[in-house]
C-alpha cells in the first residue's frame, strides 16, 4: 500500500477517524467554517483532482480534505478553490 504523503503512515484513515477529526474541528468555537454549499463544492473539486488520495487526503499537502475544505481560511494548494 502507498504511504501517506505527509505522515508516512502505512494505513488509510477510516471513515470513523475522519468523522472524529471533522467533529473535533467543527466543534471548536474559534474556528470559522464555510457554508455546506461551499464545502460541497470544494470537496467535489478535491474528489476529482488527480492528487486526491485514499478518499480523504491531498497528495500535495497531506491534509485531510474533509476538514480543510470546511475551514473558511482553508486553501487548495493547487489553487483550484
Amino acid at each position: 500500500m502507498a504511504k501517506c504523503k505527509r505522515c508516512r503512515l502505512k494505513t488509510v484513515l477510516s471513515e470513523d477517524d475522519i468523522q472524529k477529526m471533522v467533529e473535533q474541528v467543527t466543534s471548536m468555537k474559534s474556528v470559522r467554517l464555510v457554508s455546506s454549499d461551499v464545502y460541497k463544492n470544494r470537496f467535489d473539486i478535491c474528489q476529482n483532482c488527480d492528487d486526491f488520495m485514499y478518499g480523504s487526503t491531498c497528495g500535495v499537502c497531506g491534509c485531510v480534505m474533509q476538514v480543510r475544505a470546511r475551514l473558511s481560511d482553508g486553501k487548495c494548494p493547487k489553487k483550484k478553490w
